[in-house]
């Protein structure tokens, strides 16, 4: 694509597209107006006639889509602009994948596992994941894996009102394929929706369970006896508690006597078996503590045989509910056709074992592998046969077809029966329990809509077949958990018992190669082997960090990881937070655009209202300003510059104009020649819509209302009420309020309420459509904006001021999206707060802006120390404080010298910019960078002080 639009043509053609529109003429100008041309060409129907999951008049969302992996949509629409004329061969998949990374971009994420199939729940969830990054930053998934998707995601800290807009699109996809909505087409109910919701979340809820199920360790006698002998025993050599040097003995007056076999502490305590009155456990070895074991042993101290029944059975439950939920899954996750075959045809099963032959006529055949799978026979009544093979193991559900012959009556050893070289496989038609399942697995009618598979009565006595097949109860698992004693040497330890037990776990391959330390294959196999969701512990999130890229990269990131990472439930949707109004051109996302405009103008802004980068445009245009214009005809704040006696929109990123010319800039804030020459300041008290646009609401809220004399916006029904509000800058948002009051002196104070909850910003009514923020006089706290005292600092993460008593200071960490401070965990907070005391710092968001406001610690920034100023008395101050930093949890993320203060008149050092970690997630790797970095700030700290 780069070669293409770097050609010649293509930069002719958009020289004349450009000036044919009078576009701005930035050094990437033609190429933009050329991509623009190839999506219309590509995809006319876009702006003639928008639907919802359509792309170039493909349906991204057909059935035939639903339980495909997202390569058949791809090549699909590859095929249908082939068709249309829109593409040739050789260019259908650049030209597919050009219009999904703008309309679609999760099908273009690498790495997908087999099992996350299109209208699945994991893909609902994929999709909210893509949507909320693009929403955020337009066009950042494209290259992006699955994995690191669902963990950059998780860190967002999304616009609840996007995030609904997202949310309930996907969910409006899963609910028609899933059978619990008509039609995307129809606009879905609240109550619907509610239900689909609810769906969804119970699956999700399941999958999770289901991960958890599946990696119940299954309990070892012998390790539980083991453990019990050495916490005993704690002197003594762990292998003399195999050595078989103890016999029972009868030690009855006038008539003692030994009992056959030589047993070992282990063999004893593993068996669990009660002595009789006057036997006792004898032994010569003075090795072994023969007296204190006979001791503890009477008084049942050592002894694992109930508590390895217990939890054996509670392990064998765990799995079966496991691999019950793991089928039911993998159903829902089959192409329609299949789904609806699965759940109308009249089905039988069967299940294989492998048995070894032996070399002579007289040995019969051994088992060899014992079965972990279930063939499902499938008859129709339009005589379709269909014959599937469902592996929880391997996370498979696959047709075999091939095997309708053998699986036909007469079942007869010819047909049953394949052998290859000396193993024997035996298939057998099982029957499940008929009372249970007696009328269930007869042909059903098949009805119009999709099933619910994941849910139905069908999918759910299926997994009870499956579970039935396994006989994870039978007598040999028990024994194979149990292990071998003295006790019962010759019963027969079938290595294909024990091959089951390991194959019953799906993740067995990433447990060991963690075990192996092959981190860089074990750690993706066991986030995503099992149901495709990202399952790391804290301790291998920080390892992961490493393998995912940029998403995770720092080490306050890594330790935000969950053990199922991403794998929120959807909240309750507010049928009133205008999520649906958020619809158009088809169903997407017109928000996009605007929200990525009223980010840049923060970027214009700068730090404390500083407007450098306004400054430097200036240097380049006629004028650079900030002010209001339209986008997708929504108003916003955003920057522009004078060009040729024309106002283009301006990207603060490439500090370069884009598009047509603005109509209708409003110009507020402007620069000439780098000079600020007007900058409309917000006083005291204005509401500007600008800064609080993320409580906003879609102006259709009040259409066909009317303002009141209090001037509000009252409902039909009374229970909800808004204000509009025209700001300086002439533009005009709607907000929700409640507590609608008068106050003595006559005037209306109303509270703003966002997405149902109770919002810091108490305003007070002017006139007609004009309202005003309350400071102090409202109730409110003294403002951050009113006690900024000068600046005292500046870094990467932002600027310091001093307060106006100059008792504390803030730290001005730029532009945020976050509405209030309330749920929101600052680790350079609770640490600060752990090391100095309670209170001592806090976390603060005020109009638009997150502020970290701290106790002022005085002292000199270590970096700008001269080299041996400092006395000898103070060498030992940094590994104080480091040892004290440590004591109270807190590993510093970024031990440098520029964050610790040296105060001459306490002779100690503070640490400040205290983002860090505590032990428990600082695995190996984070540890040793950490101890590195900490040598290198003893060494260079060590260097201040005098000779």
């Amino acid at each position: 694509m780069e070669q293409l639009l770097g050609s010649p043509k293509a930069q002719a053609l958009g020289q004349a597209i450009q000036s044919r529109l009078d576009g701005s003429d930035s050094g990437i100008g033609s190429s933009a107006y050329v991509l623009t041309a190839i999506h219309l060409g590509l995809d006319p129907e876009s702006l003639a006639t928008p639907a919802r999951n359509s792309v170039a008049g493909f349906d991204l969302a057909s059935r035939q889509h639903w339980g495909q992996p997202p390569s058949v949509v791809i090549e699909g629409l590859g095929k249908h602009l082939v068709e249309k004329g829109r593409a040739s061969a050789q260019t259908a998949d650049l030209a597919a994948s050009l219009l999904l990374a703008k309309t679609a971009p999760e099908f273009l994420i690498r790495d997908i596992p087999a099992g996350v199939t299109c209208a699945s729940v994991l893909w609902a969830h994929l999709a909210m994941s893509v949507g909320r990054l693009e929403a955020q930053t337009p066009g950042r998934t494209l290259g992006m894996r699955y994995a690191e998707v669902l963990l950059a995601a998780e860190q967002l800290d999304t616009d609840a009102a996007v995030s609904q807009h997202i949310d309930l699109q996907a969910l409006i996809n899963w609910g028609v394929a899933n059978g619990l909505l008509g039609t995307a087409e129809q606009a879905p109910s609240t109550i619907e929706m509610e239900r689909v919701r609810a769906a969804y979340n119970d699956q999700l809820g399941v999958l999770k369970t289901t991960s958890t199920l599946l990696q119940t360790p299954i309990p070892s006698r012998e390790a539980m006896a083991l453990a019990q002998l050495q916490e005993a025993f704690p002197g003594v050599d762990v292998s003399l508690f195999k050595v078989r040097n103890i016999q029972k003995a009868r030690l009855k007056a006038g008539r003692p006597g030994l009992y056959p076999g030589l047993r070992s502490m282990l063999d004893i305590v593993m068996e669990g078996s009660k002595l009789g009155g006057e036997d006792h456990w004898i032994s010569n070895d003075k090795r072994l503590p023969i007296n204190r074991f006979c001791s503890l042993y009477g008084q049942g101290k050592l002894d694992v045989s109930t508590s390895f029944k217990a939890q054996f059975d509670a392990s064998i439950t765990a799995h079966e509910g496991g691999q019950q939920a793991r089928v039911r899954h993998l159903i829902s996750t089959l192409p329609l056709a299949d789904r609806k075959r699965l759940e109308s045809a009249k089905l039988e099963f069967f299940r294989t074992d492998q048995y070894k032959i032996a070399g002579d006529l007289f040995t019969p055949p051994a088992l060899y592998a014992r079965g972990h799978t279930l063939e499902v026979k499938a008859t129709g009544s339009d005589g379709q046969v269909d014959l599937y093979r469902i592996d929880t193991r391997r996370g498979t559900v696959h047709k075999q077809n091939f095997l309708i012959r053998r699986r036909t009556e007469p079942f007869t050893a010819n047909k049953m029966h394949e052998r290859e070289a000396n193993v024997l496989s035996k298939t057998q038609l099982f029957e499940p329990d008929k009372a249970k399942y007696a009328e269930q697995f007869h042909a059903q009618p098949e009805g119009a809509g999709a099933p619910d598979s994941f849910s139905s009565a069908r999918s759910h006595a299926i997994a009870d077949v499956f579970v039935q097949a396994l006989d994870l109860k039978n007598d040999d698992l028990l024994k194979e958990a149990r292990g071998v004693t003295s006790y019962d040497q010759d019963s027969a330890r079938n290595a294909a018992i024990s091959e089951f037990f390991l194959n019953l776990i799906p993740l067995r391959s990433a447990i060991v190669n963690f075990g192996n330390g092959n981190i860089g294959q074990g750690v993706f196999d066991l986030a995503m082997d099992a149901v495709g969701l990202i399952t790391l512990g804290a301790g291998k999130a920080a390892q992961a960090g490493k393998l995912v890229g940029s998403a995770v990269s720092t080490a306050g990131k890594v330790a935000k990881v969950s053990r199922f990472v991403g794998a929120t439930l959807v909240e309750a949707f507010n049928p009133l937070s205008g999520a649906g109004d958020l619809l158009a051109s088809g169903g997407r996302l017109v928000v996009k655009g605007s929200r990525a405009v009223s980010r840049q103008l923060n970027q214009l802004r700068g730090a404390a209202g500083s407007y450098a980068l306004l400054k430097v445009a200036s240097k380049h245009y006629a004028e650079a300003a900030t002010g209001v214009f339209k986008v997708a005809g929504e108003s916003v704040e955003g920057g522009a510059v004078l060009h040729k006696g024309k106002w283009y929109a301006f990207d603060a990123e490439t500090m370069l104009p884009y598009g047509r010319p603005l109509d209708d800039f409003a110009p507020a804030t402007r620069a000439v020649n780098g000079q600020i020459t007007r900058a409309s300041a917000v006083p005291d008290g204005e509401l500007s819509n600008g800064l609080f646009g993320q409580l906003n609401v879609p102006a259709s809220r009040i259409t066909g209302l009317t303002r009141n004399h209090q001037g509000v916006y009252v409902a039909a029904d009374g229970h909800l009420s808004h204000i509009r509000h025209t700001d300086s800058a002439g533009q005009t948002a709607v907000y929700e309020v409640r507590q609608v009051t008068r106050t003595a002196d006559g005037t209306v104070q109303a509270r703003v309420y966002h997405n149902n909850r109770q919002t810091p910003l108490l305003l007070e009514h002017v006139q007609g459509d004009q309202w005003r923020r309350l400071g102090a006089r409202g109730g409110s706290p003294v403002s951050v904006k009113s006690d900024l005292g000068p600046e005292i600092g500046r870094g990467g993460e932002g600027t310091v001021y001093a307060s106006l008593d100059g008792q504390n200071v803030y730290k001005d960490t730029g532009p945020t999206w976050l509405t209030s401070a309330e749920g929101y965990t600052s680790m350079e907070v609770v640490n600060m707060n752990k090391y100095y005391g309670e209170d001592v710092a806090e976390v603060i968001v005020e109009e638009g802006r997150k502020y970290i406001k701290m106790r002022r610690i005085d002292g000199v920034d270590l970096s700008k120390i001269e080299k041996g100023s400092l006395p000898p008395s103070a060498r030992s101050l940094v590994d104080d404080m480091l040892a004290r930093m440590e004591a109270n949890d807190i590993y510093h993320g970024d031990p440098q010298m520029s964050n610790f203060m040296y105060s001459r008149k306490d002779n100690k050092i503070y640490p400040v910019d205290m983002d860090g970690l505590p032990a428990e997630f600082m695995v190996s790797e984070i540890m040793d960078t950490y101890n590195r970095k900490k040598a290198e700030l003893r060494k260079t700290f060590n260097e201040l002080i005098a000779a």
